[in-house]
């Protein structure tokens, strides 16, 4: 038994600190660390629209604070959950970073559109904490379930983390 809890702790703990590197032309080495993860308080700051996305908005935070360190959700409105990270790289410049959410089944907005992910490109600086987070903002929205949230830089999967929603 102090075997597996052994083993378990070193697997949870290995996690916590993972890393990802990659190698460009032009920036050299990135390399991709994640910070914190879990359920998080935001402060909203604008709003943008964002085309194939099922709400058809895209939220920029002015802020965020972790509540919890978990992977399990519970669902409910306005329920926000998501990872910081941070691009280590020798200067700090603007990077391109892309974020997909998979959701655990088919959601239908309501304009009738079907959708199984969101994928979509922002601009982050390196060597800066940066988050990314989803917000169950509108009722198709509350599916529960495991959600895979996957950050990529250039071609490369860098990252990716599961949630679990649940009621």
């Amino acid at each position: 038994m102090r075997q597996f809890v052994f083993l378990i702790s070193i697997l949870l703990t290995g996690n916590l600190y993972s890393q990802t590197k990659v190698k460009t032309d032009t920036l050299g080495i990135l390399e991709f660390e994640e910070l914190n993860h879990g359920m998080v308080h935001v402060v909203d700051s604008a709003v943008e629209e964002l085309k194939g996305t099922p709400t058809g908005e895209h939220g920029w935070l002015k802020d965020l604070e972790f509540v919890k360190l978990t992977d399990s959700i519970k669902i409910a409105p306005k329920a926000n959950f998501g990872t910081v990270y941070v691009v280590k790289a020798r200067d700090t410049v603007n990077i391109d970073v892309t974020i997909e959410w998979i959701y655990p089944k088919v959601i239908k907005n309501e304009k009738g559109e079907k959708f199984k992910s969101v994928k979509y490109t922002t601009r982050r600086p390196t060597n800066i904490p940066s988050g990314s987070t989803y917000s169950l903002d509108a009722p198709y929205e509350m599916v529960k379930g495991k959600w895979i949230e996957n950050i990529y830089l250039g071609d490369h999967r860098v990252f990716s983390r599961t949630f679990i929603l649940y009621e």
